[in-house]
């Protein structure tokens, strides 16, 4: 660690080592709403790349829940991202600005895009490609999340979360108007942060965590290991 690094991050070099950070490389499959804030939360906590993939633009209807500015309106969100972890963190930042298909993963990928089909082609890449070891995917609609953490390649691993990855025709189509509010994608790109942390770390973290911020309760959380 340098010693611009330690005054840095002197503020969480006792939760986690920041060394193991400077040298992690992350990809992320979609740079829209909780992408475009997990790519912030891992360059301000110190991770060395983050490679990023998304053929969007920047529409005006993203501005209350992602991570971009008026100014970005039109630009490529990968194009965007860039300027902005420029700005905000020491991450060095890898764009594409089309859909991910077959590139090479790195040894963390983050899978945060708006439909199965991308999620199913992602998974079978992650599970062909040796140097890809760990995989958290999320999903959001609404007020409620679901995040799951794959940590190996086991024949019982890929069972459990092939099984979740079922056809867009059966996902429940919501409303254009009810899809995300700022709240639930920071708390979402929060717990991937985590859930990174655990990967890196060798901790633990559930397979499968399903949230449902409509209620507060001891029912809103659920988890399997």
């Amino acid at each position: 660690m340098t010693k611009r690094d330690r005054m840095k991050y002197l503020r969480q070099v006792d939760l986690i080592d920041v060394n193991k950070l400077r040298k992690a490389k992350v990809s992320i499959i979609g740079l829209g709403s909780v992408g475009s804030f997990t790519a912030l939360a891992l360059g301000k906590m110190g991770v060395g790349k983050v490679v990023g993939y998304d053929e969007d633009g920047v529409s005006i209807h993203n501005l209350p829940s992602q991570f971009f500015k008026n100014a970005d309106l039109n630009q490529f969100k990968s194009d965007a991202t860039e300027k902005l972890l420029q700005e905000f963190t020491d991450a060095k930042f890898e764009g594409h600005n089309n859909f991910y298909k077959d590139q090479k993963l790195e040894e963390y990928t983050i899978v945060v895009t708006d439909n199965m089909e991308s999620r199913k082609l992602v998974w079978e890449q992650f599970l062909k490609q040796k140097q890809a070891k760990y995989l958290i995917e999320a999903r959001m609609g609404a007020k409620m999340f679901k995040l799951y953490t794959i940590k190996d390649k086991s024949k019982r691993t890929q069972g459990f979360y092939s099984k979740t990855l079922h056809s867009d025709d059966k996902s429940y189509k919501l409303p254009c108007t009810a899809r995300t509010i700022i709240y639930n994608v920071l708390t979402l790109s929060g717990l991937i942060a985590k859930a990174f942390e655990t990967l890196l770390m060798n901790e633990h973290m559930p397979k499968e965590l399903i949230f449902n911020m409509t209620r507060i309760d001891d029912l809103s959380l659920m988890l399997r290991d």
